[in-house]
């Protein structure tokens, strides 16, 4: 069965993706420009819900572990090296700006085997664009699909159970510093990943639990951004070097778990609607996460932010997003004039 608002929820998804990597590039200041910055970040939480959701809705019925993983390669994993390698020889060989230099170049590089290191470094931690580490990590999800399939086999309590076993640890790991380690990245999503597999299993009860509870779920996401600044004097996503040490309750997975909730809510509204745009987005999203950290990278390459570093922050984040979606349509509508079919081993779409 097609569900229009999870289209929905996945074309919001992207733009909160977009809007989160684009307000790095801005100066939040006050204390509202910190709570809007908690409100944007961390949208990969939706695409993880979202990838889980879809794995018990759409391949749990007929799932077969070769054909999923080999779809997953062709249209997830290739787009993902070729651009990945486009990068490394424009970022680290043609502009001499390599991110992460002072982790992944210890020494002169001058032979071909350091070269295929150096692009193996940024492959594995997808680290070339600052988007790029969620394919290795959500690869290796995808690995790991016949544990989700015992997970699906077991009583809804006992996957009930170890969702909020493994989201308490997620809390106190937080996220990989940098988000270099796709290992990590997998421990602390995992729990949100699992339970898109317990909201589609249970997609009856769950939207009818969240229906007509938009305000009180919003409020509560609001409500948890701010406290956040108030209890830590920070803001953002939480991320450490080590899983293992301690350094707080990382409260941006459970505010974003409860926004999952909150935009279901919102979109489950519109199920028997049709929002065009919103489904274009939703089937362009692959497009414009691999596009648009390339489009962040060059304005930032040419100083246009700094440009119109007078703007307050949030105006500055609002003002970039449509302009860096509609350069990705763009050159996503290119791609697949010139390629056809064939641009979803390019770009995903």
């Amino acid at each position: 069965m097609h569900l229009n608002s999870f289209d929905y929820f996945r074309g919001l998804a992207i733009l909160f993706i977009v809007v989160g990597h684009s307000s790095a590039y801005w100066t939040m200041e006050s204390f509202y420009e910190k709570v809007f910055t908690n409100l944007i970040i961390g949208g990969t939480t939706f695409f993880v819900f979202i990838s889980g959701f879809f794995f018990h809705h759409v391949f749990y019925p007929k799932f077969q572990y070769q054909q999923f993983i080999l779809k997953k390669a062709k249209y997830v994993l290739l787009p993902y090296t070729l651009l990945s390698l486009i990068g490394v020889a424009c970022f680290v060989f043609y502009l001499d700006r390599p991110p992460y230099a002072e982790i992944f170049i210890t020494d002169q590089t001058n032979s071909w085997y350091q070269y295929i290191r150096l692009y193996v470094q940024y492959w594995w931690t997808g680290s070339i664009l600052d988007a790029y580490w969620y394919i290795p990590f959500i690869m290796i999800i995808f690995a790991l699909s016949p544990l989700f399939i015992k997970q699906i086999q077991l009583p809804i309590k006992v996957q009930v159970g170890l969702f909020i076993f493994l989201l308490c640890i997620s809390t106190l790991i937080h996220r990989p510093a940098h988000n270099l380690s796709p290992i990590h990245s997998v421990i602390y999503f995992i729990p949100v990943y699992m339970l898109g597999i317990i909201c589609s299993i249970e997609k009856v009860r769950v939207f009818k639990f969240i229906e007509g509870k938009s305000v009180i779920l919003g409020l509560s996401v609001a409500l948890m951004s701010a406290a956040q600044i108030l209890i830590y004097n920070t803001y953002g996503n939480f991320h450490k070097e080590s899983m293992f040490s301690y350094e707080g309750i990382d409260m941006i997975v459970l505010q974003k778990i409860l926004m999952c909730f909150f935009l279901l809510s919102v979109t489950q509204k519109f199920e028997h609607k049709d929002l065009p745009f919103l489904k274009y987005i939703a089937s362009a999203s692959f497009a414009i996460y691999f596009i648009h950290p390339w489009i962040l990278y060059f304005f930032d390459y040419l100083s246009v932010f700094k440009r119109f570093n007078f703007l307050p922050g949030v105006l500055g984040s609002v003002i970039t997003v449509p302009l860096v979606i509609a350069i990705c349509l763009s050159i996503a509508a290119m791609f697949k004039w010139a390629l056809a079919s064939k641009s979803r081993f390019v770009i995903g779409w």
